[in-house]
């Protein structure tokens, strides 16, 4: 009877309480092995994170340094054309012929030996 159902209750707790260590024993195991896991995981995470965070701000900073000198450059091109702009009149634009031309070196170099005989003249005076 009662001995019997109590010998029966006890194999039945202890059959219980050895399912349920051995159960906790692996869902710890499982829990450790997911937070090991979980753990590497964040800690990659957090470390690729870190790492794309340097690399955008230095691809800011690398594309405000391009824009600058862009502007800078542009600037200087500005320049650079405004002042071509003003030589190209007097360059390209030739008011006068090629007749013109020779005629008007003949007149300096003829007003040249003028001058040349003139002071010639004054330096023989002179001795």
């Amino acid at each position: 009877g009662v001995v019997g159902m109590l010998e029966v209750i006890e194999s039945d707790f202890a059959r219980l309480k050895a399912e349920t260590e051995t159960s906790e024993a692996q869902a710890q195991s499982e829990y450790d092995h997911f937070m090991e896991v979980s753990t590497a995981t964040k800690k990659a995470k957090h470390e690729e994170e870190f790492k794309l965070k340097l690399d955008k701000d230095q691809t800011e900073f690398e594309r405000e340094q391009t824009e600058k000198d862009l502007r800078s450059t542009e600037a200087e091109l500005a320049k650079a054309n405004d002042y071509f702009e003003q030589l190209k009149p007097a360059c390209l634009e030739v008011h006068v012929n090629w007749e013109e031309r020779v005629a008007k070196r003949q007149e300096e170099i003829e007003a040249l030996k003028e001058a040349w005989a003139i002071l010639d003249r004054k330096s023989k005076g002179q001795e």
